[in-house]
């Protein structure tokens, strides 16, 4: 049987964010793509069934990217949600009849929106982060608030305000459109990786986020993955709420959450990889790209992943925003 042709690339770092045409992303974004496909680079090279298709030189993404497309079997697309920019790339894969290797489009559009999220999540009963635009009423009392892009990724532009007032003179005063605000939450900032299919999840790791606030806005310095324990199952369980809301979840999914001391409280759905991929291979002690390449044969199953997780440290560049 002849190997599976991959094509896995960073739109980031890679040099698709560049040209009159492109997505503007931050340095931040190239950064942690650079590591993430670095990271999935390592695991898909390990596997004998695939013959592993990249574009390694930025400067050659755009004039080889549809042969690379062309010569490929399946696309494993790595591209932040922001933008639209991993819908557009996911359905391009499609037309051109390529298997992909990520969730579908309808998914991505949901994911990619906090506000759409928001109310997908909360419709379908999963306590999540309340989601305002500027031009809502907000509700009465103190309490600081949460301002961040509609459509950002991560800890990208979001920023922490005393109250509601100041939240939305700053949102007027920069003269941007597309915010979101959030009463804020305190709590434990930490992610789920998951591992989707059909409707169905499987955690793979439970990780706490290492995020420092200066100037008012929040920046990621890193997360530990699998250094949380679910001994009372609920992590899974808020897995399998998140993946039964949001319909054509695929492969590496990550969910940010607070855990609070009234219970776990959702603030957005990364529909692709996340960080925490790099750390994953080293703490569950399998390949965690082989993982996905299973679901296209057996679906979601049992994982053969070691008895005892171990937390492994996935470091950042100070203050580089995630």
């Amino acid at each position: 049987m002849s190997a599976m042709k991959v094509f896995a690339f960073d739109y980031a770092s890679g040099g698709g964010g560049t040209g009159a045409s492109a997505v503007a992303l931050p340095d931040a974004l190239k950064h942690h793509g650079r590591i993430m496909l670095g990271a999935l680079l390592a695991d898909l090279v390990k596997l004998s069934e695939v013959e592993l298709i990249t574009i390694s030189d930025p400067s050659l993404f755009k004039c080889r990217f549809n042969a690379c497309l062309q010569a490929a079997d399946a696309v494993w697309p790595l591209a932040p949600e922001a933008g639209g920019v991993l819908e557009r790339l996911s359905r391009q894969v499609l037309r051109h009849n390529r298997i992909l290797l990520g969730s579908k489009p309808a998914a991505l559009r949901v994911a990619a929106s906090k506000l759409r999220t928001a109310r997908v999540l909360a419709k379908a009963g999963v306590a999540v982060a309340a989601t305002y635009t500027p031009e809502q009423s907000l509700p009465n009392g103190s309490g600081a608030w949460v301002v961040k892009p509609d459509d950002g990724a991560g800890c990208l532009n979001t920023r922490i305000f005393p109250d509601a007032g100041a939240a939305l003179a700053w949102i007027a005063a920069s003269g941007a459109a597309g915010y979101v605000l959030q009463p804020f939450i305190p709590g434990k900032l930490c992610s789920l990786s998951l591992l989707c299919c059909d409707g169905e999840a499987q955690v793979l790791s439970c990780n706490e986020q290492r995020i420092v606030v200066r100037d008012n806005q929040f920046y990621f310095l890193g997360t530990t993955v699998n250094s949380l324990t679910d001994c009372a199952g609920r992590f899974a369980r808020l897995a399998q709420s998140v993946a039964a809301a949001i319909p054509g979840l695929w492969g590496h999914v990550g969910v940010d959450f607070v855990n609070a001391e009234h219970g776990v409280v959702v603030l957005e759905v990364n529909p692709r990889m996340t960080t925490s991929y790099c750390g994953l291979h080293a703490s569950i002690g399998c390949n965690p790209a082989a993982l996905v390449l299973d679901l296209l044969e057996r679906g979601s199953g049992a994982l053969p992943v070691r008895a005892k997780q171990v937390a492994v440290s996935v470091d950042m560049e100070a203050f580089a925003s995630a």
